[in-house]
């Protein structure tokens, strides 16, 4: 099945090794835009702010003057922006309505990526990505379960759903209770990188799960994330060492 790749700053997102994202996850603008400085020499393709450890996240000013002080630090590289609900694993929680204008405000400020939470509202979700669309960004729908791991046909209809929503990326992690989890992700990532036509990205959290960080070249996962400093999630591993298990496997 012909895929819906798309060009980011540093080559193709869908085609060839999976892109590395690294998040930022400081509280302050100070140590917000030292961390930019830091990840803009690294060997990477994509910049996550998870706007949820961000102190100032009420303030929609400040928000937006921080956001355009990343993207003047990072270069070339992508800049996905991510609001971590608390119910999926963030930091803090917002009231819904500002949760979406606050994706919609970040969207205008031309950030590459916007991250929602596919199945927060699922019906409105829909329509949040058509709203996302008409600013111009990417929009990566996404999942999360820190509990365990669903069964495969369950995880591959989650992936297929949010590409019936309408977005650019599938994102999917779940948390491995024991070994043949692992596996049965790996199955899932598998599958649905064949049958769906935008890319997929997947893992299995936590230290059991780590060999679906680095497997993307051979499941079809389209990203994978590394840490650098503080990580935003269980199981992921120092950038360095990323770019060597990818350029290997």
């Amino acid at each position: 099945m012909k895929k819906k790749v798309f060009s980011i700053g540093t080559g193709v997102f869908g085609e060839g090794k999976p892109k590395i994202c690294v998040p930022i996850v400081e509280k302050t603008r100070e140590e917000i835009l030292k961390r930019a400085e830091e990840i803009a020499k690294l060997s990477i393709d994509v910049v996550e702010w998870r706007g949820d450890f961000y102190q100032d996240i009420e303030y929609r000013d400040k928000v937006l003057d921080t956001l355009r002080g990343i993207k003047q630090r990072i270069d070339k590289k992508a800049l996905l922006f991510t609001f971590r609900t608390a119910g999926e694993g963030g930091e803090k929680e917002l009231e819904r309505e500002n949760y979406y204008d606050l994706n919609e405000a970040v969207a205008c400020e031309k950030a590459d990526f916007i991250d929602i939470e596919a199945f927060l509202e699922e019906e409105r979700t829909y329509r949040e990505i058509e709203r996302l669309h008409r600013t111009g960004v990417r929009v990566i729908a996404s999942n999360h379960d820190f509990y365990k791991t669903p069964e495969v046909g369950e995880m591959v209809r989650r992936l297929k759903k949010m590409e019936d929503m309408g977005a650019d990326v599938a994102k999917l992690a779940v948390m491995p209770v024991k070994k043949m989890d692992v596996i049965r992700l790996l199955e899932a990532t598998v599958i649905a990188e064949e049958e769906m036509e935008i890319p997929v990205v997947t893992m299995s959290m936590g230290q059991m799960g780590v060999i679906s960080r680095v497997s993307g070249g051979l499941t079809g996962a389209a990203m994978t994330f590394a840490a650098v400093g503080k990580a935003s999630a269980p199981g992921q591993i120092a950038v360095e060492d990323m770019r060597k298990m990818l350029d290997v496997i």
